[in-house]
């Protein structure tokens, strides 16, 4: 039990609230988070910890957040992943750019030429 916190016995038993109580963090203000349950409509009983100064009678509290069921492994993956498949379309866009401005500089010279050419004549 975290710092007042409730855990019911069918709780308890699940790998889920025992693995989180093993691998309890710490806040950003060195307190150790408590574990809570979110009762938000778009997270309805998703586990979390926060701060455990959090909402106690005025004390201050930093804001520590942290679902309780998120895989920091596979979060990691998922946003490096994100990350390469931005820079990938980047690194596309930069080409495509690239081949443009070549497109560019090549008339640019075609039209110098027409312009010295012109002006020798005159």
């Amino acid at each position: 039990m975290l710092f007042g916190e409730k855990i019911s016995s069918e709780d308890s038993s699940s790998s889920l609230v025992t693995q989180t109580l093993r691998n309890n963090p710490m806040c950003t203000c060195g307190s150790p988070a408590s574990l809570r349950t979110s009762n938000t409509p778009r997270n309805p009983g998703q586990s979390f910890f926060g701060c455990s100064k959090y909402n106690s009678q005025g004390l201050p509290h930093c804001n520590y957040f942290k679902w309780a069921d998120s895989d920091s492994g596979h979060e990691r993956k998922k946003g490096l992943l994100k990350i390469e498949m931005n820079s990938l379309r980047k690194e596309e866009e930069l080409q495509k750019t690239k081949a443009e401005f070549q497109q560019i500089a090549k008339e640019l010279r075609r039209r110098e030429e027409e312009v010295r050419s012109w002006m020798e004549n005159v």
